[in-house]
């Protein structure tokens, strides 16, 4: 299987780099980031063959964001990182749990069918 390309974005991280990002990259994917809804839709327009969008909860405008992906690009497996386990994100493809990485590899192994190896 081929290695993916994600486009993260979500709000700055004060300590670093996302633990997310640090995931995938290790599994050999690669991940563009970007740190708020308008930077995020200027990169998927620049990039348009990105495998998957992950797009934090907590990022403003976050429900706004999906629904202008799901317009743009309607076969676009979109991710969303929540604290909030049972929250619904209208157009997300998946809701994974913000603090546990490892859902986010599962997801791409089991949900979107991409190797986690290259």
């Amino acid at each position: 299987m081929r290695s993916i390309v994600m486009l993260m974005i979500e709000t700055e991280q004060p300590e670093g780099l996302s633990a997310r990002k640090l995931v995938v990259e290790t599994a050999r994917h690669n991940v563009l980031t970007a740190y708020n809804s308008k930077e995020g839709l200027d990169l998927l327009h620049r990039f348009p063959k990105v495998d998957a969008v992950l797009v934090h909860a907590q990022l403003a405008k976050c429900e706004e964001m999906i629904a202008e992906i799901r317009r743009t690009h309607p076969e676009m497996p979109i991710i969303v990182a929540s604290p909030m386990l049972n929250a619904h994100y209208p157009g997300a493809t998946f809701v994974i749990p913000s603090h546990e990485p490892a859902a986010l590899l599962d997801v791409l192994s089991k949900g979107l069918h991409l190797s986690i190896k290259n």
